[in-house]
């Protein structure tokens, strides 16, 4: 079989071109998206799916420790942290 005729090959110029442009802020995020539901090629729309995936997963235990953090009475103590963070920026 060759590159041609087979959907699902992804060329190493391609995954370069990809990281590039995954790595600029807020345009790599918007092509994550494009990528992930848009074209023909499944593997790399999955890879890209999987990319969304890890990031609900990081999101979802953020707020989990932030939760369960505001339940244990340290959450005043999370926000003060935080607080001062942003006034430091």
């Amino acid at each position: 079989m060759s590159r041609d005729d087979d959907r699902n090959y992804v060329s190493v110029g391609f995954w370069m071109f990809a990281m590039f442009i995954t790595a600029i802020p807020i345009i790599g995020w918007i092509m994550i998206l494009v990528w992930a539901f848009t074209g023909d090629n499944e593997s790399r729309k999955n890879y890209f799916k999987a990319i969304l995936a890890w990031l609900l997963v990081a999101v979802l235990l953020v707020v989990g420790v932030i939760v369960l953090a505001g339940v244990l009475g340290n959450g005043t103590l999370i926000h003060k942290q935080i607080h001062d963070l942003l006034q430091r920026v």
